[in-house]
């Protein structure tokens, strides 16, 4: 589990997504009479001031976080403050389709709009947890291309791709310990520090310079696990801040 905030960021070319020959105005004001008339059926309570936190919402085109919400209301309508109303309605925008609900790995779920017939995969970072949405027709023609293969009728489905973002690459040493190697990440030995007694001892185990490695499993709470052609290794605490590393990035193979 990652303890920090979630937030979205989109490219120029990924503007808020709205209805063809809708801007986006009118589509907030088509999407505000839905919800009212949605919650009038539904014989709901304090219909203003949802409509108004269905305003707010609508107005940020990022994931939000219950707690982010919170703090976007305290700024422009305190007297909507309260979390287990908000919460309520949140909940409301996603059971009548108008936000979705995301369970990213995070401590918090996060919501977003949910524009109809429109459809976008994510990726996540997972040192700052920025989150970049992303479409891609060719991949979504491919999906139901492989689906039509296994005469499988999909209905619904999504793509998340846990990583490290540009910004938090840069941001790296060039080299660093293994320790510090994210989990998933493929990283190249580029240094061993100690003597030859540990050198000789990560030679014995296939853990040479050049060697290149992938992380399974690196959590506090348990040993280092790295996999080296096609072989599972524990690496103890003091062994892998000996071992220097640098990236292996996976777009070389492509």
């Amino acid at each position: 589990m990652f303890g920090f905030s979630f937030w979205a960021a989109k490219s120029k070319a990924d503007k808020s997504p709205v209805q063809k020959g809708v801007d986006p105005q009118t589509q907030h004001q088509q999407e505000r009479e839905q919800f009212q008339e949605v919650l009038q059926s539904y014989n709901a309570s304090r219909i203003e001031e949802r409509l108004k936190v269905l305003d707010i919402f609508l107005s940020v085109e990022e994931h939000l976080t219950l707690s982010g919400l919170e703090g976007i209301i305290r700024e422009k309508k305190p007297e909507l403050l309260d979390r287990e109303f908000l919460k309520e309605t949140m909940e409301m925008f996603c059971q009548f389709g108008f936000a979705q609900k995301q369970l990213f790995e995070t401590q918090e779920p996060v919501y977003e709009h949910h524009h109809l017939g429109m459809h976008h995969d994510h990726f996540i970072c997972t040192r700052c947890g920025k989150i970049q949405e992303f479409a891609n027709q060719h991949l979504e023609r491919l999906q139901h291309e492989i689906a039509r293969q296994f005469q499988f009728h999909p209905l619904q489905h999504k793509m998340e791709i846990y990583g490290l973002c540009a910004s938090c690459m840069a941001q790296r040493e060039p080299a660093l310990s293994l320790q510090y190697a994210a989990n998933g990440e493929q990283v190249r030995i580029v240094t061993i520090l100690g003597g030859r007694e540990v050198q000789t001892r990560l030679n014995d185990m296939g853990l040479a310079v050049g060697a290149c490695l992938e992380i399974v499993s690196n959590h506090s709470s348990g040993p280092l696990i790295v996999a080296s052609k096609g072989t599972r290794l524990a690496v103890n605490a003091g062994l892998a801040k000996k071992i220097m590393v640098a990236h292996a990035c996976r777009h070389d193979d492509l």
